[in-house]
């Protein structure tokens, strides 16, 4: 176990410095991207890549796992108890990027920032390797991600925006970047929250985008407002609003869901340590006593959670039973993963032939959280109630695009997203207002103005 621990130590250090970076170079890799779309405006040079990449066509993340590309030397590292932040720098730092993929799909309480740096710099390594299919689909996922998620300033939204559009250019998504360059249109043309460089630098990026899309109209549009945006002093900025946090007690530790636990940590580190001292290439490769006992550990460990999860929480306050929930959905997103296969071998036959019913669980596990934030929302007061509210339901649309929240329809969400937004409206709450508009039988998301809020296909940037 020592020396397991060392291998994965070997780059602790340098992780801590790479972290400080990934800011960085995912603005840098947008950069150079953008120039090289600048570039071939500049050059006269029209793109005639292919379009078949175009993923406008919704499937939640977990439905792109390609269980047979995950690589088994780090596949296993949220069995051992690794963090899902530490389990993705050691994807990363090996390369293993169908891992990273993996952990970004499942992972329920990944750091909104952390999963949409991910995601981009899954479509920028994705490109250097020349899987462009892939590389469509982490940058298309973190557009909409960017959309989604509540936690998100609208610069920070923009930015994710910008560097997705050129992305999808470069790998020939066309008619994808189009819908995410108009999204980054609207955002940097309404936003009341962007400072007067930020806007005009953004909006000189679109131009640039609109131009390599064959927009010319779009393009010298954009690129008016971009100096408009520059020389204007009278553009009103509105201070960003911090996000809802629902809050949230610790709970008392349970003796046997932890001995449970710590027998499933064994035995997940064992299976780790010999799939790294074997190197296996196929699952009939994997040791078959470790992977059995590891099988024992999980049953056991689910079934001392089951025996604790069953138990009536009436007797816990508000903020104890948000922890109790939050804590159910880790576990059963573990074992949905598990069976879906999901870690590139059957380590749970059993729960595989279960898969409708663990779903079905992790749903009713979810809505029920929802309605703990929902009610701690809507217990704030005046001005800071609605917002509150769009942000839990915000983060219960993007769950159920993620395929966590399979009982629940995405346009019941957008029903309820409607109804707060047009109470933001009355109350004239300064910020854009989300909504759908359906285009070529597709549902798209995007932020407007009040002005063009409700006008469909006629609010989109033509």
């Amino acid at each position: 176990m020592a020396q397991s621990r060392t291998r994965l130590g070997e780059n602790r250090t340098f992780r801590a410095a790479v972290k400080r970076l990934v800011a960085l170079v995912l603005v840098i890799a947008g950069c150079l991207l953008l120039t090289l779309g600048s570039a071939l405006v500049g050059g006269g040079v029209v793109l005639q890549q292919s379009q078949r990449y175009d993923t406008r066509v919704w499937r939640a993340p977990l439905e792109w796992v390609d269980a047979r590309a995950l690589a088994a030397e780090t596949v296993l590292l949220p069995l051992t108890g690794a963090r899902a932040e530490q389990a993705l720098d050691a994807a990363f730092d090996h390369a293993h990027l169908d891992n990273a993929f993996a952990l970004i799909a499942y992972e329920p309480f990944l750091d909104d920032a952390r999963r949409l740096g991910a995601l981009l710099q899954l479509g920028a390594r994705y490109t250097a390797a020349q899987k462009t299919r892939q590389a469509a689909q982490a940058y298309y996922l973190a557009a909409q991600f960017a959309t989604l998620s509540p936690m998100l300033s609208d610069a920070t939204r923009l930015d994710a925006y910008v560097q997705a559009s050129a992305g999808l250019r470069n790998v020939g998504a066309l008619t994808t970047a189009r819908w995410v360059t108009d999204q980054a249109y609207r955002l940097a043309e309404y936003s009341p929250t962007l400072q007067r460089e930020q806007r005009a630098r953004r909006l000189e990026q679109i131009a640039g985008a609109y131009a390599v899309l064959n927009a010319p109209t779009l393009a010298s549009q954009a690129r008016a407002q971009a100096a408009e945006a520059a020389l204007s002093t009278a553009i009103p900025i509105t201070r960003t609003r911090a996000p809802f946090v629902p809050a949230s007690d610790m709970l008392p530790q349970d003796s046997q869901v932890e001995a449970a636990r710590l027998q499933r940590l064994a035995a997940a580190q064992r299976l780790h340590e010999e799939v790294l001292a074997r190197a296996p290439q196929r699952a009939h490769e994997w040791d078959a006593e470790a992977m059995h006992a590891l099988r024992d550990a999980l049953l056991e460990e689910d079934r001392a959670r089951q025996a604790y999860y069953d138990q009536p929480i009436t007797r816990l306050s508000d903020r104890a039973r948000l922890a109790w929930q939050r804590e159910q959905i880790t576990w059963l997103a573990l074992k949905y993963r598990l069976a879906r296969g999901a870690f590139g071998v059957s380590l749970v036959p059993e729960w595989e032939k279960e898969r409708t019913t663990i779903a079905q669980a992790l749903s009713a596990a979810w809505e029920a959280y929802l309605q703990l934030a929902y009610a701690q929302a809507a217990q704030l007061p005046g001005l800071e109630r609605a917002p509150a509210q769009l942000d839990v339901l915000l983060s219960e649309l993007f769950i159920v695009r993620w395929g966590w929240y399979v009982t629940q329809s995405e346009q019941a969400v957008i029903e309820k997203i409607d109804a707060v937004t047009q109470d933001l409206i009355n109350a004239g709450y300064p910020a854009l207002r989300l909504t759908a508009i359906t285009r070529n039988n597709q549902r798209l998301l995007i932020w407007l103005p009040d002005e063009l809020y409700g006008r469909g296909e006629q609010a989109l940037p033509r």
